[in-house]
C-alpha cells in the first residue's frame, strides 16, 4: 500500500520590496571553492547566500540546464560553481513590507489566419504583468530618504535644526519578493515570485483612527519574473 501523502493548504503571506544594486565584483567559479568561500568567508558560514545574476555559464556549468545568462539564482552559499561560471551578487536593502499583493499575468494572442484556413488560427504573443502592493505607512521608514515616498513624488524635508532637503522623485526600479507561502520552520517550503518592478502609482490617504496604509501599482522591468520553490533544510 502506498504511503498517504499529506495535502498541505498554503497560507498567503506578505511581499517585501527592496532596492538593489549589482556588486561590481564578478565572482568566477573554480570548481573547488563554495560561494561562501568565494565571498570571502568560510565554508558553511552562509556569507555567500543571496541572489546572483548569472553573467556566464561554462560548458559543464553548475547551473541547471534551463537557466540562462541574465537570470537570478537564489544561492544558499554551499554551491560550487564550475570553472567558467561567472556571477554578480545582487545587494538588496529592504524598503517596505506589503500586507497584501497581487500580480496579474496576461499574454497577447496574435491572429495568424490566412485565406486558405478554414478556421481562424492564432499564436501566443508577448506576456505582460501588472500588480498592486498594499503597504503600511511607517514613519521613519516609508518617508525616509530613498524610501517608498521618495520613489514616487518630490519631497521636502526640514529637520529639527532647520536644514532643508528637497529631492525629486527617484523613479528607480525595485525588486519584489511576493510570497505564496513562507516557511515557518525547517522542512517547510518557501514559494514566491521574484521580479524586478517599477512603481508607477501610489494611492495615499488617511482614515481617522485607522493605521495609515497606501496602495502602489507596479509593472515589470529588467529581468523577467520567476516563480521559486525552495525547500528549507530541517
Amino acid at each position: 500500500m502506498s504511503e498517504k501523502r499529506e495535502i498541505k493548504r498554503l497560507i498567503g503571506d506578505d511581499a517585501q520590496i527592496y532596492s538593489g544594486d549589482l556588486s561590481a565584483e564578478v565572482i568566477e567559479g573554480d570548481g573547488a571553492k563554495s560561494l561562501d568561500e568565494l565571498a570571502g568567508g568560510a565554508a558553511g558560514d552562509q556569507g555567500g547566500a543571496g541572489f546572483y545574476l548569472i553573467e556566464a555559464m561554462a560548458a559543464n556549468s553548475f547551473f541547471p540546464v534551463k537557466m540562462r545568462v541574465g537570470e537570478m539564482y537564489p544561492a544558499i552559499g554551499t554551491e560550487v560553481l564550475a570553472a567558467g561560471d561567472k556571477v554578480k551578487k545582487l545587494v538588496l536593502q529592504q524598503l517596505a513590507d506589503c500586507g497584501g499583493w497581487s500580480i496579474d499575468i496576461s499574454q497577447d494572442k496574435v491572429d495568424t489566419t490566412v485565406l486558405a484556413d478554414g478556421w481562424k488560427k492564432a499564436r501566443p504573443g508577448k506576456k505582460d504583468a501588472s500588480g498592486t502592493c498594499k503597504q503600511l505607512f511607517i514613519q521613519g521608514i516609508t518617508d525616509e530618504a530613498d524610501g517608498m515616498i521618495d520613489r514616487t513624488v518630490k519631497t521636502f524635508r526640514r529637520d529639527k535644526d532647520g536644514n532643508v532637503t528637497v529631492s525629486d522623485a527617484l523613479n528607480k526600479s525595485m525588486y519584489m519578493i511576493g510570497y505564496i507561502n513562507k516557511a515557518q520552520s525547517g522542512g517547510e517550503r518557501d514559494s514566491f515570485i521574484f521580479a524586478q518592478i517599477y512603481m508607477y502609482g501610489m494611492k495615499l490617504g488617511a482614515d481617522s483612527g485607522s493605521a495609515q496604509s497606501y496602495d502602489s501599482n507596479f509593472s515589470l522591468t529588467g529581468i523577467d519574473p520567476v516563480f521559486y520553490s525552495l525547500d528549507i533544510p530541517a
